[in-house]
């Protein structure tokens, strides 16, 4: 009488290649996590650009007294490297000035720009 014999378990190589699989399985998810957080980090310097641009245009316009010109001025925060320019020209428009307020900031070591223009009308 032959007895059957049964195999238990795995072999080396069915482990090897499990053990192949999952790690390829784990730098992928990591590399997804890790591009994730450079896009949320991206995300919040535009925000936060977007912000300081809204909040210098709303002195602009709330002080109502519009002088043509440029005027530039730095930033301090939580944005590396910001500053502010304001342009303000006449428009072709009779009584209305063109306001231009520009930020700019220094994301991952590039010089990046958030933009914000209206027309407003002299107080």
């Amino acid at each position: 009488m032959r007895t059957r014999r049964h195999r238990r378990g795995f072999s080396m190589v069915e482990m090897v290649a499990a053990l192949l699989i999952f790690s390829i399985s784990v730098v992928a998810a990591l590399e997804v996590y890790a591009l994730c957080i450079r896009g949320s980090t991206a995300s919040l310097d535009v925000t936060r650009a977007g912000l300081l641009a809204q909040g210098v245009m709303e002195q602009t316009l709330a002080e109502g007294n519009f002088l043509v010109g440029t005027e530039s001025g730095e930033l301090a925060g939580d944005l590396p490297g910001a500053a502010w320019a304001r342009e303000v020209q006449e428009s072709d428009t009779a009584g209305l000035y063109e306001v231009r307020v520009t930020v700019t900031y220094e994301e991952r070591g590039k010089q990046k720009a958030f933009e914000l223009t209206t027309l407003a009308a002299q107080r």
